[in-house]
């Protein structure tokens, strides 16, 4: 069960393993949904996709009118051509661009592994990630010992 109000954006944590369907789509965690029908947009990196709720984009968009007129025309346009918006269904799930999935080695019948990443959430084939599940666990455990050592007040 969700511990998300209607209303507010999810916290995406910890990771799932969840079969692609023939028809591209993937069940998104329970935890992850704030709405039915939800409103995601989706970005290809090179060898994932990366999902982020409606709330992303706005900050995107008042980061983008800090920028000067021209920067802003070319921010705005870069950003909308990699990006696509998508919806959650009624039965929670997400339907995968075919053309970006296949691209970042996604295939369906297979897992999908979906990585919180607090403000979005990531989607790799499970190929991939596993692969590279030793490096990312190294650059994790340093970056985060790095704020468990920090001297800084971040309340101030």
């Amino acid at each position: 069960m969700s511990t998300n109000s209607p209303t507010e954006t999810p916290v995406f944590t910890l990771e799932y393993r969840n079969a692609v369907d023939g028809q591209w789509r993937v069940t998104i965690p329970a935890d992850w949904r704030f709405t039915d029908r939800a409103e995601f947009f989706i970005q290809q990196k090179p060898d994932h996709l990366v999902v982020f709720p409606k709330s992303e984009r706005e900050r995107f968009i008042r980061w983008a009118n800090t920028l000067p007129g021209s920067e802003r025309a070319q921010a705005m346009e870069a950003w909308a051509e990699r990006s696509m918006p998508v919806k959650i269904d009624g039965a929670g799930r997400l339907t995968l661009p075919s053309t970006w999935a296949k691209a970042v080695g996604i295939e369906v019948k297979h897992d999908a592994v979906l990585v919180g990443g607090l403000v979005n959430f990531k989607i790799w084939s499970e190929a991939r990630y596993d692969a590279i599940a030793k490096d990312r666990e190294a650059r994790h455990s340093a970056v985060l010992a790095r704020y468990e050592n920090a001297t800084v007040d971040f309340n101030g």
